[in-house]
């Protein structure tokens, strides 16, 4: 799958994921949120603000009126009116307003009407837009009707003896009182304002207060001032406009700066990078590049802190990649040297088989298999003359190159000794003393020889801390030979070795081995021990050294199955056919 870069993303994409965009957005969101807050808050209290001041305004009025009108006749004039309204039947009242229902208080309008009706207007011209009248309210009923009225309005003017119906709750306010909202008592909190706020289709929005003038057994009557409220209406909507339009226009001004000051702060930086990054991903960095060291990000915060450790772990990546390089150099050098070892070490051993084709009395086969590049098992095999054949297997301690070098020169030493024509057990004590005399780094070996006599049949061997030799019964059993051992080669100098025989009958066989085969272990760690070799070799053919070799090795292979090789393994086999039957053969 192709790895998706910032290139690779479609332009609408990219644009929902900016952050300029995204900051721009919360800068509006915002702004927008806390004016629009601030605007509900403030627009609250300006109402209940307006509200109270226009409850105590109307209702100082009309107890001004009130204070004025005590010099009328306006008791009179009231109980008139009231007592006319009495005397007409309900079902015959109507709606209050028509022509015939008006006619029956024609009587009242005489010059006390006149002059109270002029006394009023004169208020309403000194106190401005308000509008005064006296009503009698009919609390019981829910009713206000009208006594007189200053308005000189045609439309809105009410005739004596008209009424309206008003929900309890105004009735009960105008009456009793009122408490003002809490934000904003203008008066002291011990008193009640008679005002009340009503919105009827011919009179509209308006605010009434009112002074009681005297009360009966059903009626209060009242002079009251109403004030229209559609300006304030008006003036608020025209604010509110004005104010949502500058609210806007603010949050665009104060998003656009946010998001300038973001994006040089922190988007471009970013992105800076971002690119620096990316270009060091595309162009596979090799150590000598550098992509954030030219940034030149100053902004004096976090920003700038993550781009100085950028460059910081450029310089390291850059020194770590010239180590890298170097090591890899080195370590292919290393690789190249050990491998040349390992074929220099390959070239020292025997690997031609058959071994020695014109002999039909035996036949050998021997192989090594390093746990690394190179090992320190060894194996050889040689005539001494022709009727004696040496058999050598050793393992050094240790692994790897200095085993290896170790292994050479401990090979080459037994070679030279054993072609003199020696036992075993001299071959054994003259490498021991060589070795010890320059063993500075105090490796060992453990080695077994054997010198077999070809004629007889007849071996004699010397072990030196090496692991039991094996026959192999031509009757198909296989039997470990439990020799004494003597001390490891180059562990002290002037050590002695003992020389021991073994017989072996035409058919039967030897096989030589170094501890790699039964400590060879498994996943579970677990070892393949000498008694699974044991078995191998019973099942395996033996008349063929090679195939005894390969029967004990894949039962090596399948018992350790995938874990990695901890030791060099090491084996040698050798078939014992006789003189006699060479001869037949």
């Amino acid at each position: 799958m192709i790895k998706k870069t910032a290139d690779l993303k479609n332009k609408q994409k990219r644009i929902r994921h900016s952050l300029n965009i995204k900051t721009f957005l919360i800068m509006i969101a915002l702004v927008l949120g806390m004016g629009g807050t601030v605007l509900v808050a403030g627009f609250f209290l300006y109402l209940v603000g307006m509200v109270n001041q226009f409850y105590v305004t109307t209702w100082n009025q009309a107890n001004s009126e009130a204070a004025v009108l005590e010099q009328q006749n306006y008791y009179d004039k009231s109980m008139e009116v009231i007592d006319i309204y009495n005397s007409i039947p309900e079902e015959k009242r109507g709606d209050g307003t028509s022509e015939e229902y008006h006619a029956h208080f024609t009587p009242v309008l005489d010059d006390t009407f006149r002059t109270l009706q002029k006394a009023q207007r004169d208020l309403k011209d000194r106190n401005g837009p308000m509008n005064s009248f006296i009503v009698a309210i009919d609390s019981v009923n829910c009713k206000m009707i009208y006594i007189c009225d200053s308005d000189p309005n045609e439309e809105t003017f009410c005739y004596p003896g008209t009424w309206e119906e008003y929900p309890q709750d105004q009735i009960d306010a105008l009456i009793n009182g009122r408490e003002l909202g809490y934000f904003d008592k203008v008066i002291d909190a011990t008193q009640k304002v008679q005002s009340v706020i009503t919105n009827q289709p011919k009179f509209g929005l308006r605010c009434t207060g009112g002074a009681t003038l005297f009360e009966t057994d059903q009626y209060t009557v009242m002079v009251c001032v109403d004030e229209k409220l559609s300006p304030m209406a008006m003036a608020s909507q025209v604010f509110l406009t004005h104010y949502v339009l500058l609210l806007l226009f603010v949050s665009v001004i104060t998003a656009l700066i946010g998001t300038f000051i973001v994006g040089r702060k922190i988007v471009r930086p970013i992105n800076k990078m971002a690119k620096a990054a990316r270009t060091y991903s595309e162009n596979k960095y090799t150590g000598n590049e550098r992509y954030f060291k030219d940034l030149k990000i100053h902004t004096r915060d976090e920003i700038e802190n993550l781009a100085v450790t950028l460059e910081d772990m450029e310089s390291d990546l850059a020194e770590y990649v010239d180590n890298m390089k170097h090591i890899t150099a080195q370590e292919e050098r290393i690789n190249t040297e050990l491998n040349l070892a390992a074929r220099i070490q390959e070239s020292m051993l025997p690997r031609e088989f058959p071994a020695f084709p014109e002999r039909n009395e035996f036949d050998v086969y021997a192989e090594m298999k390093a746990a690394r590049e190179v090992g320190g098992d060894f194996y050889d095999f040689f005539l001494v003359d022709d009727d004696h054949l040496a058999l050598v297997v050793g393992d050094v301690s240790g692994k790897g190159m200095p085993a290896a070098l170790f292994m050479t020169a401990s090979k080459i030493m037994l070679k030279m000794k054993g072609q003199e024509g020696v036992s075993p057990a001299e071959m054994l004590e003259d490498v021991n003393e060589r070795i010890c005399a320059n063993n500075s780094e105090e490796v060992f070996v453990t080695v077994w020889v054997g010198i077999l006599e070809i004629s007889t049949g007849k071996i004699i061997a010397a072990n030196a801390g090496h692991e039991y030799p094996v026959i192999l019964h031509n009757s198909g059993k296989a039997e470990i030979i439990h020799d004494k051992h003597g001390f490891v080669i180059g562990g002290l100098p002037g050590m002695k070795y003992n020389n021991y025989e073994l017989q072996i009958e035409p058919g039967d066989g030897l096989f030589v081995y170094s501890d790699g085969v039964p400590e060879a272990m498994n996943e579970t760690d677990e070892l393949f021990k000498t008694e699974r070799m044991l078995r191998a070799l019973d099942d395996a053919e033996k008349d063929n050294p090679r195939r005894i070799i390969e029967q004990v090795e894949n039962a090596v292979n399948n018992y350790v199955g995938g874990a990695e090789q901890f030791d060099d393994i090491t084996m040698l086999c050798l078939t014992y056919r006789g003189v006699m039957n060479a001869q037949e053969t």
